[in-house]
């Protein structure tokens, strides 16, 4: 499957510019990955048994993770101001790309 991959026909549909030079070891690394998923394919759950809840650890109980607070938004006067201007903002959302 991880044969033959077009590198250049890729960065096209993900709008990405990679140096010509580059291609061939982007390539290699691209068909690493896509191997790494078909290993995946591979891999099964017979004779493993799932752990418990009891079996974890957390690093903080759930009762003293903080509450979630609305913050103030982009456009707030309230709050602190970002150090940078955002062109595409509209009702206190950043607007991203139309696709």
């Amino acid at each position: 499957m991880a044969k033959g991959i077009d590198i250049i026909k890729l960065c096209n549909m993900t709008k990405l510019e990679i140096p010509e030079q580059n291609i061939p070891e982007i390539s290699r690394k691209v068909e690493e990955v896509l191997l790494m998923f078909d290993k995946l394919d591979e891999f099964t759950t017979e004779d493993s048994t799932v752990p418990s809840i009891e079996d974890l650890k957390f690093e903080m109980a759930f009762e003293n993770l903080r509450d979630d607070e609305p913050r103030p938004t982009v456009e707030s006067s309230e709050g602190p101001q970002l150090k940078f201007k955002l062109k595409n903002i509209k009702d206190g959302f950043i607007l991203g790309p139309r696709i």
